[in-house]
């Protein structure tokens, strides 16, 4: 119990954040960041269904009710850069609010970005003409796309912690890593005076 036994990290933070990925095969990747902040991963895989979406939009509403303790939700999106990568955070953030996350959600695509492609220039792929959303996105990009898991595992991670960190009071987030050991410390104690009467 006292090893497994953890503290929200978030309670008192003005924001709550779960990090969204695209792509199943780089949930190894980005656990450890999600682990080290207590943020939700949540694996899209493109579309989600319906039953998924109202799922997340149930967690999510429920930690930023009118009087519950966020102020604001934030959906951190790691994508490809394909017509439907570039859609994916409109689809989001109208399907989550549709289940009933309120309006003021706020949903950012933080991989990848042109940005991203230019400076680490990973291989491209013809973008799928037979996607819905292809001639919007030729008209912005021209013909090229590009797989988010192209980018340097290490930069995504910087990336992410970063951007992460943008949010985080880290003074309180530090207070609560406090309680959470001393609390794990008499759990500790517990233990091993329950141990010595036992023998």
């Amino acid at each position: 119990a006292a090893r497994d036994f953890r503290l929200d990290r978030w309670t008192g933070q003005p924001f709550y954040i779960e990090l969204w990925v695209e792509k199943a095969a780089l949930a190894g990747v980005l656990w450890p960041i999600a682990d080290a902040y207590h943020v939700v991963l949540m694996v899209n895989r493109g579309y989600s269904s319906a039953s998924a979406m109202k799922e997340s939009a149930d967690r999510i509403r429920a930690r930023c009710a009118p009087r519950g303790p966020h102020e604001r939700p934030v959906v951190l999106y790691v994508g490809d850069h394909d017509p439907s990568g570039e859609d994916m955070v409109r689809d989001v953030r109208e399907r989550l609010v549709e289940f009933g996350v309120p309006d003021w959600l706020d949903v950012r695509k933080v991989a990848l970005t042109m940005a991203q492609i230019e400076e680490y220039k990973p291989p491209p792929n013809p973008a799928k003409m037979s996607d819905a959303r292809a001639a919007a996105y030729v008209a912005k990009h021209g013909t090229s796309s590009w797989e988010v898991d192209a980018l340097p595992p290490d930069a995504l991670d910087v990336l992410l912690r970063r951007t992460i960190n943008s949010y985080v009071d880290k003074d309180k987030m530090d207070a609560q890593g406090t309680r959470e050991n001393v609390i794990k410390a008499r759990l500790q104690m517990l233990a091993a005076h329950a141990s010595l009467q036992e023998v």
